[in-house]
């Protein structure tokens, strides 16, 4: 897959030799653009790219209440019966957002996932956010 690229917001490409979509968030967003993003995320892993997702938001500096709301209840149901097998997403994030009580609050506790056809974890050195991709993906 050659690198696509979404309006100015986003930049969307696989790594074929990790078998990881990599989405990289270049600048803030609002929600309409946040959809659109990973509307376009959603549609590259559903055309081959798999279902280990690396997503970058160290530029997008913005935790958006509303849009974990609409992936929560809107985007991340709909991985499953999508892609056919547990998605994995692991967000890269800037080191001071891990301490963020606003960006906590927007990212669902480790329970939320049990059961569920995906799991996602928060990194702020890629090289681990890799690792854990990599992982069993049925695990």
């Amino acid at each position: 897959m050659s690198p696509v690229r979404v309006d100015d917001f986003l930049e969307i490409s696989y790594r074929a030799d990790l078998d990881v979509l990599v989405a990289r968030w270049l600048r803030p967003v609002e929600l309409p653009e946040l959809q659109a993003g990973y509307e376009q995320l959603l549609a590259a892993a559903q055309a081959g790219a798999g279902r280990r997702w690396l997503v970058d938001v160290r530029r997008r500096f913005n935790t958006h209440q509303v849009g974990a709301q609409w992936m929560v209840s809107s985007l991340l149901p709909r991985l499953g019966p999508a892609l056919g097998g547990r998605s994995r997403l692991a967000y890269l994030l800037a080191p001071m957002y891990l301490r963020d009580s606003a960006a906590d609050s927007a990212f669902p506790p480790q329970s939320y996932f049990e059961g569920k056809p995906f799991i996602g974890d928060r990194f702020i050195e890629e090289n681990a956010a890799i690792e854990w991709l990599r992982a069993d993906i049925a695990g």
